[in-house]
C-alpha cells in the first residue's frame, strides 16, 4: 500500500472521530422528558344493589347505592343521580326477581305500590298460580317455603279403601298464606294456604283433584340424586304418576 492512500485513510479516520466527539458534545444535557398524561373516562353514578336482593323483597333505600360508572357503558334503563328522587321512589318497591350486588338498579325488575300485584308479576310467564289448604301432615311438618319444590299427591277415600298417587312433580312454591320471598334463615312457616306454579292444564288437573279427594306436599330436596333412588320397599304397580297433565 502506497504512502498517499495510507494518508487518505488515516485523515478520514481522524475526521470520523472529530465528527462523533463533536456529536455527543452537542448533545443537551438536561433533554426534558416528555410525560404522557392518562385519558381519563368520564364517568357518571349510578345506583346499584347493596346486597342481593331476592324476587319478592321489599327494596329500602339503604339497600342501595351510588357508584361511579363508565359513561360510555351507561344504559337508558339505569337510574342516574342525575335524578336524585328515583333513590327515594324505590322505598317499599319489590323486586320482581333477583338483584345481586352490585347490579345496576332498573325500573322493569321492580313493582311499585299501585302496579300490577306481586303474584302476578313473578309467576312464571304461560304458568297459573293455585292455592290449596295444608296442614303440618299434608305439608312436610310446615317446613315448606317459598322457593322449595315439591311433589303433589293425590289421596281418595280413607283407611285400608284409600289409595294415593303422584299428581304433579317438581313444582315450584310460590307463597305460603302470604310470605312471598325466600327467607333462608326461617326453619319452617306454620302455613295454612300454600300457592303452587303450575300449567293451565295442570291447573285445571289440580282444581279437580282437590274437589276430590285430600291433597299433600311432600318436600324435595334442593341436590339432584347422582343415581337412581332406590325405594325402601316395593310400591304397588296401581300408582299413577302423572308429569305436566299427562299420564
Amino acid at each position: 500500500m502506497n504512502v498517499s492512500r495510507i494518508a487518505i485513510l488515516g485523515v478520514a479516520l481522524v475526521a470520523g472521530v472529530a465528527a462523533f466527539f463533536l456529536m455527543m458534545g452537542n448533545k443537551p444535557q438536561n433533554a426534558p422528558v416528555q410525560v404522557v398524561q392518562p385519558v381519563k373516562e368520564e364517568t357518571v353514578r349510578v345506583l346499584v344493589a347493596g346486597r342481593n336482593i331476592e324476587r319478592g323483597e321489599r327494596l329500602a333505600i339503604d339497600d342501595t347505592n351510588w357508584v361511579s360508572w363508565p359513561k360510555a357503558a351507561l344504559q337508558p334503563t339505569f337510574l342516574t343521580d342525575a335524578d336524585p328522587e328515583k333513590r327515594e321512589e324505590i322505598e317499599n318497591a319489590v323486586a320482581r326477581s333477583i338483584i345481586v350486588a352490585g347490579e345496576p338498579i332498573v325500573e322493569t325488575k321492580l313493582i311499585h305500590a299501585g302496579e300490577s300485584g306481586l303474584m302476578a308479576a313473578i309467576i312464571t310467564p304461560g304458568y297459573r298460580a293455585v292455592t290449596m289448604r295444608v296442614s303440618p301432615e299434608t305439608s312436610s311438618g310446615g317446613f315448606i317455603l317459598p322457593g322449595d319444590r315439591v311433589d303433589v299427591l293425590h289421596t281418595d277415600g280413607r283407611d285400608a279403601d284409600a289409595s294415593t298417587r303422584m299428581l304433579f312433580e317438581d313444582v315450584r312454591v310460590l307463597a305460603v298464606n302470604t310470605i312471598y320471598s325466600e327467607a333462608p334463615e326461617t326453619p319452617n312457616i306454620d302455613g295454612v294456604n300454600v300457592t303452587l306454579e303450575l300449567s293451565p292444564r295442570d291447573s285445571e288437573t289440580f282444581v279437580t283433584a282437590r274437589s276430590s279427594g285430600t291433597l299433600s306436599l311432600v318436600l324435595r330436596s334442593i341436590f339432584k340424586p347422582e343415581g337412581d333412588v332406590q325405594a325402601s320397599e316395593k310400591r304397588s304397580s296401581g300408582v299413577d304418576v302423572i308429569r305436566y297433565g299427562r299420564s
